[in-house]
C-alpha cells in the first residue's frame, strides 16, 4: 500500500520547526587568499604591534624638537642634526618628531644642513609603537563574517591562515532513472542535474559541498548512502524520493535510523518535501522536480543555514503590476515564477508555466510571485511585491514578449543581448499574447503569419520577422522597444 503525505504542515509551521534545530558547525583552518566570505571560528589577537618601533609618517627629517622651539617666519633655524626618513622608515634614538620634506629647504652650499621656519612639538609626524594595533589586541572576535578588505590588516598582525566555522552539506540524488550530466538520456532515463544546481546553490553561503553519487530506488543502497552522509557531514539533502510512489523510500529510511520531524508542506510547488533528525543532524528531502526542489531550497533550507550564521544571496523585491490574473489552487502558499519588465512608469509581469517540471520556466523567469496561504488568486492590474532573481536594474533593459517563440525570435534574442537589451518571452497562444498586448502587459506581442491581429485595433502594427509577426503599437516612446525592432527588420 502507498502511504500518501497527508498530514501537511504549513511553511509558517515548517520553518519554526527548522529554526529550532540546533546548529551542528564544525571547523577547519584556511589560508587568508580563500578566507574572504567564511566566519571566524576563534577570535584574532595580534601577533605583535603595529609599529613594533616608532616609524615616520611622512617623507621629511628626522629632529630633536627642542632644536625647533625658536624657528618661525621672521627666525629661519639652521639645523645640522637631522637624518633624512621616508615614510615607514624606523625613527633612530635620539630623535623625536619628522618635518615635512616640503617644510624644509637645503643649503645649497651645505646638504648637512636644513632651514626651517616652522617650530614642531615631539612626536610629530611619528607613529608610536602600537598606534595601528598592540600586541595580543583583538582583531576580530568569533563569529565575525570575514570581508575581502579584512585580509590584509590580518596578514598585517601576523597571521597567514585563519580557524573557521565550517559547515558541511552532504547531497544524495536518488531515482534508478539517473544518468550522469554530459550523456544523452535514452527514453525513461533523466539527467541528474538538481544536485548540481542544489551545490552552487549553497555554496553561496560559503557552505563546502559533496554530492554524492547517484543512488538507485533501493531502500537499502538509500540507508547506506544516507548512513555514510550522516558520519560525514553537518547536513543532509536527499534529492527525490520525496513523494508517496512505491519507490520513494526517503521518508522511511529516516523514520528507521532517526525521526521525521514533517513530511508533507503546505506550498507549490514542493509539496512533498521532508525534514529529519538523524544523530542530531537535519536531513532533507527534496522533490525530485527542478522548480519544486529549487523552491524547497529557497524556503527551508537556507532559513536553517542562515539561522545557523550563514547568510546567502539578498533577496530584493519590487512592486509589479500583474498583466493577467492568477489563482491558486488554495490552502497553499504558492510561488509562481513571472518574467517582468519596465513598461512606462511601473514594472509589470507575465506569468510562465507553472509546471514543476519544466526548467525552461526557471531560465526564461526573473521574479516569483507568491500567492499567500489564504488567498484565492490576483486580479489583472494588481500590485504585488514579486521576489527578484537579477538584479533590478535588467528589468529596465528587459523588454517583454508574449506568444509563439520560434527560431526568429531566439535570433532577436541573440542579437538582442549583445546591445544589452534582454529579450523574455511568455509563451502563450496568439490571441491571449494580443490581449496582453493591449492591456499594456507586455511590450510585444508574437504570433503566426496568418492570425487575425484586427482585434488590437487601428492603433497597432505588424512587422515581420522569419516565420512570425511581432505586434506593436505604431507610436513607440520607449527607446529600447525600437531598437528591439530594429533588430528585428534585419532578420
Amino acid at each position: 500500500m502507498v502511504k500518501r503525505y497527508l498530514d501537511q504542515i504549513t511553511l509558517e509551521k515548517a520553518v519554526e520547526i527548522i529554526k529550532n534545530i540546533p546548529p551542528v558547525i564544525g571547523s577547519r583552518h584556511l589560508p587568508l587568499i580563500y578566507a574572504s566570505g567564511h566566519i571566524l571560528a576563534e577570535s584574532l589577537y595580534a601577533k605583535y604591534s603595529v609599529p613594533e618601533v616608532p616609524t615616520s609618517a611622512m617623507d621629511g627629517f628626522a629632529v630633536q624638537s627642542q632644536e625647533t622651539s625658536t624657528a618661525g617666519d621672521q627666525n629661519p633655524v639652521t639645523l645640522t642634526n637631522f637624518e633624512r626618513v621616508n615614510t615607514g622608515n624606523v625613527i633612530a634614538k635620539g630623535f623625536d618628531a619628522v618635518i615635512k620634506v616640503e617644510e624644509a629647504w637645503f643649503d645649497e652650499q651645505d646638504l648637512h644642513k636644513i632651514t626651517i621656519r616652522k617650530s614642531i612639538n615631539p612626536g610629530t609626524n611619528i607613529r608610536p609603537p602600537g598606534e595601528d594595533i598592540k600586541k595580543d589586541q583583538l582583531i576580530l572576535p568569533s563569529g565575525t563574517k570575514i570581508l575581502p578588505f579584512n585580509i590584509g590588516a590580518i596578514a598585517a598582525y601576523g597571521f597567514t591562515s585563519v580557524k573557521v566555522k565550517r559547515i558541511l552539506i552532504g547531497i544524495i540524488p536518488t531515482g534508478t532513472e539517473l544518468i550522469l550530466p554530459g550523456t544523452r538520456p535514452a527514453p525513461g532515463q533523466v539527467v541528474e542535474s538538481n544536485t548540481l544546481m542544489a551545490e552552487v546553490y549553497l555554496r553561496q553561503f560559503g557552505a563546502d559541498v559533496i554530492r554524492y553519487p547517484p543512488v538507485t530506488d533501493n531502500k537499502v543502497l538509500i540507508r547506506g548512502a544516507l548512513e555514510k552522509a550522516v558520519d560525514e557531514c553537518d547536513i543532509i539533502i536527499v534529492s527525490a524520493g520525496s513523494s508517496a510512489g512505491t519507490k520513494d523510500f526517503t521518508a522511511s529510511v529516516i523514520s528507521e535510523i532517526g525521526k521525521l520531524l514533517f513530511h508533507g508542506i503546505s506550498v507549490k510547488p514542493g509539496k512533498p518535501a521532508m525534514v529529519g533528525i538523524i544523530n542530531k543532524k537535519p536531513v532533507f528531502g527534496l522533490p525530485g522536480y527542478p522548480l519544486a526542489a529549487q523552491t524547497i531550497l529557497r524556503l527551508l533550507v537556507s532559513p536553517l543555514i542562515e539561522n545557523w550564521g550563514w547568510t546567502g544571496p539578498e533577496q530584493k523585491t519590487v512592486p509589479i503590476v500583474l498583466g493577467s490574473p492568477v489563482a491558486s489552487d488554495g490552502g497553499v502558499d504558492e510561488f509562481s515564477l513571472y518574467a517582468a519588465g519596465r513598461i512606462g512608469d511601473h514594472y509589470t509581469a507575465i506569468p510562465l508555466s507553472r509546471g514543476a517540471s519544466v526548467q525552461m520556466t526557471g531560465v526564461r523567469s526573473n521574479c516569483i510571485v507568491q500567492i499567500p496561504l489564504g488567498v484565492e488568486g490576483y486580479e489583472t492590474g494588481e500590485v504585488v511585491d514579486a521576489l527578484l532573481l537579477v538584479e533590478k536594474e535588467e528589468l529596465d533593459q528587459t523588454v517583454l514578449i508574449c506568444g509563439v517563440n520560434g527560431g526568429s525570435l531566439e535570433h532577436l534574442t541573440e542579437k538582442c543581448m549583445k546591445e544589452d537589451i534582454r529579450i523574455r518571452v511568455g509563451p502563450t497562444s496568439g490571441i491571449s499574447a494580443l490581449i496582453l498586448l493591449k492591456n499594456e502587459s507586455c511590450h510585444l506581442a508574437s504570433v503566426s503569419k496568418g492570425e487575425d491581429c484586427s482585434i488590437c485595433g487601428p492603433e497597432y502594427q505588424t512587422i515581420s520577422i522569419g516565420d512570425l509577426l511581432l505586434v506593436t503599437k505604431k507610436e513607440i516612446t520607449d527607446q529600447k522597444v525600437r531598437r528591439v525592432l530594429d533588430l528585428a527588420a534585419e532578420i
